[in-house]
Order: C-alpha cells, then structure tokens, then sequence
C-alpha cells in the first residue's frame, strides 16, 4: 500500500510539474515585457534631463549664403510644458520661458532642453558661478522669455534693433531667436549644435548687460559676444565665453 501511494505520488507530480514551469515561463515573458513597454515611455514628471533636439536637414544655399526661408508668420506661440532646474550653483537664478512660433518646425519642449542645455555648460554664463538658469513652464514666473521666431515675426519683433529676416536681438527681458538661424545656423559655423549654443550664449549675454566685441587677433577663438554669424574677422568660431577669456 505504501508503495502504491508513492507511485500515485509520483504520477501526480509528473502531471502538474509541466504546467507549473509552462505557466512560470508565461509569467516571466510577460513581467519583461511589460519593463520593456515602461521604460519605452516617456517620463510624465515635471522635470526632464535637457538633450539635444533633433538638426533639421540644411540646404545647401544655407551653406553658402545667410538663408532666410518663407516659413509663414502666424504671431501665435506654444509655450514649453518641461521644465529644468540649473546644474551648477549660483546665489541667483534667471528663470526663463520658451515660445515657439506654431508656423516653425521646432518643438518648444525640444528647444527648451537645448537651450537649458546650453545655460548650463560650466563653459557658459553659468560658469562664472554669479547667476545661474532655470526652465520653468509658467510665464508669469520668468524673467525673461525666449522666442523662437519665423523671420517676418522676428523682423517686427525686433524692430528697435533692425535686425532685418535674417538676425535675432533681445533686451533685458526677452530674446527672439529667428527660426531660420536656430534651423539653419550660417556659414561660419560647420557644427548646427555649436551654432545654436552660440546664438543663445551672445543673445544671453546682452540680456545680462555685456556689449558687442571683436576679434582681437587673428586665428583666435572669437568672443561670444561677437556678431559671428557674419563674420569671423579672422577669429575661429567660439560658442562659450568662458572659452574666449
């Protein structure tokens, strides 16, 4: 009898063990698929590490001339809905908006993290160690507002400054990059990423009172607060101030 009953036993394991591990195999493949499917996903938080924005495709006059393109003026914006707290300390912060004309192809949350990207490099303003910047998602709460512009907006927009279609200006409180610079840089610079980085670095700094400088000696970096989408006198092209001390 007590071998019949282990032999029953047996039977009985030799039966369920097959489904137990066809069902652990199930649960196993579905737990990795569902990871798989969560980290696919963007985060919903606030908050977003800053990265670079996608370069669009640059035609080739662009590279031979300052291109102005026919990208429509609609005067309406989108607003940035990420925001970014400053990476290097500082006893003030500059706290500032993104908005994007909603006739350009740039996504403001895209340029947002660029430019945030930019204002924290150690190499840039924030480098001083006096101020340093945040992206926050609420205009009523920033200093300053960072346009990016098609070239007839950023034309009337600038007016003061006679910036014509083709160049960007700001003041204290506001910069208004034009679509076509962010998009398409100029000649003097071969690298879209560092273009963009010294367009917000010069247009920054006249927020923060520096003046316009020049190339002081061939075949050194320029200033960043030098027109350098112009020309280079000489200079090779600089996206940092810090780099031109």
């Amino acid at each position: 009898m007590g071998a019949a009953r282990e032999g029953d036993a047996a039977t009985r394991r030799s039966g369920w063990w097959p489904a137990f591990v066809a069902l652990l195999l199930v649960v196993t493949v579905a737990g990795v698929w569902a990871v798989q499917q969560g980290g696919s996903r963007p985060s919903r938080g606030a908050e977003v590490a800053p990265g670079a924005s996608p370069s669009p495709s640059i035609p080739p006059i662009a590279r031979q001339q300052v291109w102005t393109s026919d990208t429509r003026s609609s005067g309406t914006y989108l607003l940035n809905t990420v925001t970014a707290a400053p990476q290097l300390p500082a006893p003030a912060t500059l706290r500032y908006v993104v908005k994007v004309e909603d006739t350009v192809s740039v996504a403001p949350d895209e340029a947002a993290a660029e430019i945030q990207r930019t204002l924290d490099d150690p190499r840039g303003w924030a480098g001083y160690g006096k101020r340093n910047f945040a992206l926050v998602a609420d205009e009523s709460k920033a200093g300053v507002v960072i346009y990016v512009a098609s070239p007839s907006t950023t034309h009337d927009l600038c007016k003061a400054a006679d910036v014509g279609f083709a160049w960007s200006c700001s003041d204290r409180t506001r910069i208004v990059l034009n679509a076509d610079r962010w998009r398409f840089m100029t000649p003097t610079y071969d690298d879209l990423g560092a273009y963009r980085s010294y367009l917000v670095n010069h247009e920054m700094g006249r927020v923060l009172g520096q003046g316009v400088a020049i190339c002081a000696k061939p075949g050194a970096k320029a200033p960043v607060m030098m027109q350098q989408g112009a020309d280079l006198g000489g200079c090779l092209p600089n996206a940092w101030p810090r780099d031109a001390d």
